[in-house]
């Protein structure tokens, strides 16, 4: 492919660009913007998106175009929960393609979850002949792929994001062993229909993506003693998990949560919501050790539009 790609992915707790050109079976990354943008927490009770947010959002969208430009490359932008729940969402894609000329898809949670899998199986590609369950938790939901011999066998998605979990269950500072006790409990009941699923499917290999684990394996070597790890493809195991846990849960504030060794400040407030997704679900599951994959949905974007050779209505100019 003469082009390289610019996958774009409006997530609720990030927007995202990743830029990369396919040659053969490599993605080769040329640049990554990331904005903390906390979309989720944009849409307000009336289930519209603050104007103010979308401003600032709109600026993300202006700087995403110029680096586009810079390398040429065709468009694909996705939109995720919280452009799935905001009533307004399709005023938000409109103005986004009136003023930068980048088309947001709001995809459906089916269609997340198979580009998630598109991603994780370039990224681990022994995994291709088996049974893997993929999770992809975000902020505003979690996706739960199960796939056989490279393909989607079923995708649930539920809206149980490291954002909800934390906004709907765990509540302002400080968190007690009783909220988090509470926020298992609802966790268990919301999870238990679709784990039985899974079961009964099958599954060989559980791998974890998104921005929540990913951090929470940094920090769970952190507290083992160990300065860094090569986190794609690393085994991450439920007592590590737990203790990532528990120390996010013992701390009193967010001040707290931000000093603890491989904390990512932006994600201090919503870790410990990701974190309970994936420990009680690996719990009604029997999974014993998560292997996280660095690559998911963008890479899957990359990928899938290399296929196509265009990118669609995603690129109108």
């Amino acid at each position: 492919m003469s082009r390289p790609v610019a996958a774009i992915d409006v997530g609720s707790n990030s927007v995202q660009l990743t830029l990369a050109r396919v040659e053969g079976d490599r993605v080769l990354i040329i640049d990554r913007l990331k904005n903390p943008a906390r979309l989720g927490d944009a849409v307000g009770p009336d289930g519209r998106l603050d104007p103010t947010a979308v401003d600032r959002l709109l600026d993300t969208f202006r700087a995403f175009r110029r680096r586009i430009d810079a390398h040429d490359a065709l468009v694909r932008a996705t939109g995720t929960a919280a452009l799935r729940a905001a009533r307004d969402a399709d005023a938000f894609v409109a103005r986004v393609r009136a003023e930068t000329g980048i088309h947001i898809e709001r995809i459906s949670g089916g269609e997340e979850g198979r580009l998630v899998l598109i991603g994780v199986l370039h990224g681990l590609p022994r995994l291709r002949a088996g049974r893997p369950l993929c999770v992809d938790v975000g902020g505003g939901s979690a996706e739960l792929i199960t796939g056989r011999e490279g393909r989607v066998a079923a995708v649930a998605s539920l809206p149980l994001g490291s954002l909800v979990v934390c906004r709907r269950w765990l509540g302002p500072d400080p968190i007690s062993r009783g909220t988090v006790r509470r926020a298992r409990r609802q966790l268990a009941r919301r999870l238990a229909a679709r784990a039985e699923d899974v079961a009964r499917l099958g599954f060989t290999d559980a791998v974890a993506t998104g921005g929540s684990i990913q951090r929470i394996a940094r920090i769970a070597a952190a507290l083992d003693g160990r300065r860094s790890i090569s986190v794609h493809g690393h085994r991450l195991d439920r007592a590590r998990l737990r203790a990532v846990i528990d120390r996010l849960a013992r701390a009193p504030d967010g001040e707290a949560r931000r000093a603890i060794p491989g904390m990512d400040p932006e994600r201090a407030d919503t870790l410990l919501g990701g974190a309970l997704v994936f420990d009680v679900l690996g719990e009604r599951l029997g999974i014993d050790r998560w292997t996280v994959s660095m690559e998911a949905l963008r890479t899957g974007l990359i990928l899938d539009t290399a296929a196509r050779g265009d990118a669609g209505d995603a690129d109108p100019g």
